[in-house]
């Protein structure tokens, strides 16, 4: 039986006996937000999508979230249109057991949004199907128990480990150009100029596997020989200017430069035109780039984790560039109530977005918190952090409560970093749709 959580409960019969998805897709109606979380567990309940999430039921959400997987994931508008961030956790992953698939994407340009719940909502079927014909090769007690017994954080020369890698590395790219090309072809999506990144990591028992797409991050809590806590970035941001990146792309005709407004940012054009921008080397959809450098290939990574490793995060740019890696990984650690972590940071966020750029729109901003090991005890420091959060005035709530967010805004007033700058002419457009559909021919003779 299904249980679906809307404004009432009700319940539905579920079509498939063996895995039911819920989708929890929440909105703030006063304020024109849609925000895409997504949580799946084998035999579980499906979340009524339709009508909504109100903001009543949220703590008790998050609870559940929190007592069934020691997950804590939140998601917040910012001030360019709707929330184009998206968020998955899937328990039971794979139909295995105690096993666990998270996700964060951050979708841009005009169907950013669509883009990334697309993603949400197809990457992790198509992960399952194919780790299920790879059973043999990942989950075998030999492969398993091999590395529990190594002390090792990352891989050695040895043949096994460089085997496990090597096989879910193949698995992840394999799905990531599936979702990719299915992108392309989708008739409902425009993915011409839009597009979102990816960090999704698989967890079982104590390994960690992750692959990332774009500039979203992945940063571990670990603590140090001294005991004190300590930020250990899992993923690479890969921004156009990273020297691999850039042979790439300039190999494909494509140009890397930062704008004379934006010193900071490097970002991705044509080869023709002053657009779209991107400031991201790798992503899901962007078509009118993916000749000139722009890639859906993610890199892997593995983690070993260990009893000193206190909890994951994941988050979308609009954490990482307000706040350092150091700064995340203390709010985390100092929260009093851990199903409500995510939520105190991107409050914290907020306001450091507030202070640092007053002038720039505030970008949307997803977390998602695995937590492993719990000490109950918290530093001074920490504690100073928590009362920062919880010191937030209803200021800057009230002001975001007026703003209107129905439309996709994101190149209009002023950002302090846009994902996309501008979208291309319209000629440019036509000829990438022409070049597509003589290619789909090509393949159908």
């Amino acid at each position: 039986m299904t249980v679906a959580i809307s404004v009432r409960i009700n319940y539905l019969q579920p079509h498939n006996a063996h895995t039911s998805r819920c989708c929890l897709e929440e909105r703030e109606r006063s304020r024109g937000r849609a925000m895409g979380i997504c949580c799946s567990k084998a035999g579980a309940g499906e979340l009524d999508e339709d009508d909504g999430f109100p903001w009543k039921h949220d703590d008790f959400f998050h609870e559940q979230l929190w007592t069934s997987a020691r997950v804590s994931m939140h998601t917040k508008q910012g001030w360019k249109g709707a929330n184009q961030d998206a968020m998955t956790v899937s328990q039971d992953f794979a139909g295995q057991n105690g096993h666990m698939f998270c996700g964060v994407f951050d979708g841009h340009g005009p169907l950013g949004r669509e883009v990334a719940c697309h993603v949400r909502d197809t990457l992790p079927s198509k992960l399952s199907s194919y780790l299920k014909l790879k059973t043999e090769d990942l989950s075998s007690n030999s492969d398993l128990d091999s590395f529990d017994k190594s002390d090792s954080t990352s891989f050695s020369d040895t043949s096994d480990e460089n085997q496990l890698l090597s096989t879910w590395k193949n698995i992840f790219l394999k799905t990531f150009e599936d979702v990719d090309q299915e992108l392309r072809q989708h008739s409902g999506i425009d993915c011409i100029c839009s597009g979102t990144t990816a960090v999704t990591v698989v967890r079982q028992g104590n390994h960690l596997f992750i692959a990332n797409l774009g500039d979203s991050r992945a940063v571990l809590c670990t603590r140090d020989s001294k005991d004190r806590l300590t930020p250990v970035q899992l993923t690479t941001d890969l921004k156009p200017d990273l020297p691999s990146e850039a042979a790439r792309i300039l190999s494909c005709k494509g140009r890397v430069f930062a704008m004379d407004d934006e010193p900071d940012v490097p970002r991705l054009w044509l080869p023709d035109q002053d657009a779209p921008g991107l400031a991201m080397a790798r992503a899901f959809g962007d078509f009118c780039l993916k000749d000139h450098g722009l890639i859906c290939t993610p890199e892997v990574y593995y983690r070993k984790l260990s009893e000193k490793d206190e909890f994951l995060v994941l988050a979308t740019d609009g954490i990482w560039d307000v706040l350092s890696n150091r700064q995340v990984i203390k709010m985390v650690s100092s929260v009093s109530d851990p199903s409500k972590a995510a939520k105190q940071l991107i409050d914290c966020a907020v306001r450091s977005w507030r202070r640092k750029f007053p002038t720039s729109m505030v970008d949307d901003c997803a977390v998602i918190c695995v937590l492993f090991n719990r000490p109950e005890s918290s530093s001074s420091e920490e504690s100073i952090i928590a009362s920062e959060v919880k010191s937030f005035t209803g200021s800057f709530r009230k002001v975001l409560s007026r703003r209107e967010a129905s439309e996709w805004r994101a190149l209009e007033g002023v950002a302090r970093v846009n994902s996309v700058v501008r979208l291309p002419r319209i000629g440019a457009v036509v000829s990438w749709r022409r070049r597509s559909a003589s290619l789909d021919e090509d393949e159908d003779d």
